[in-house]
């Protein structure tokens, strides 16, 4: 099973007063932070089923020889040269959008678009420095034992980010726009949403000020 796991990284930070995904959090900028969360939850998944995810690189010289029951692949939508070039020499595929002033939407469609090929997509946003390997893990591992088309988190019943879906929404996401991410989705299509409780509510927790 292939997995997309994509960061939305693209957004201006307005009410932060500067760009709050460059903002570091113990000595980190805070996009790395979950960037390099996803990708620990994909080596961990990987190990988990007895292999090794193949990274973007290797698929594009044909080295798909890893037998890894979950193949997880991160990608970056950005529209900041630094977050482009970071994730470049992280691993993850560095997708730019042109055109982020058109909302949270036109970044889920570059990543999407991006990975089509998957049988799901996660979607998780670059101000949420708290995030855990574990909670992306058991997330992924949530939609595939509840065999529900679509999961996220929740704390104390609010939902939030991240959220993944099955290819069967992939044409539902891709017709989103402006603001309205894909929470709208999982609210039309409740008895097919799995939710995954966590215990610490910081995870879900949104860096919108200094």
């Amino acid at each position: 099973m292939e997995i997309a796991m994509i960061l939305l990284a693209a957004g201006y930070s307005r009410r932060f007063g500067s760009n709050k995904l460059l903002y570091e959090i113990e000595g980190q900028p805070m996009y790395l932070r979950t960037l390099e969360q996803l990708q620990k939850a994909g080596q961990e998944l990987a190990a988990d089923t007895a292999g090794g995810a193949c990274t973007d690189a290797e698929r594009a010289y044909g080295k798909k020889d890893k037998k890894a029951d979950i193949i997880c692949r991160v990608g970056v939508v950005t529209q900041y040269e630094e977050i482009l070039r970071t994730a470049n020499e992280k691993g993850a595929r560095a997708l730019l959008n042109p055109h982020p002033e058109e909302g949270i939407a036109s970044s889920l469609r570059i990543g999407l678009e991006n990975y089509m090929d998957t049988d799901a997509c996660l979607f998780s946003v670059a101000d949420q420095p708290w995030l855990s390997s574990g909670t992306v893990r058991e997330l992924i591992k949530l939609l595939i034992s509840s065999k529900k088309g679509m999961a996220c988190v929740s704390y104390q019943g609010r939902q939030g980010n991240p959220c993944i879906f099955s290819r069967k929404y992939y044409p539902r996401l891709l017709e989103l726009s402006g603001d309205r991410g894909g929470r709208q989705i999982l609210t039309r299509y409740p008895e097919d949403t799995a939710f995954l409780e966590i215990s610490d509510g910081r995870e879900m927790e949104d860096m919108d000020h200094l």
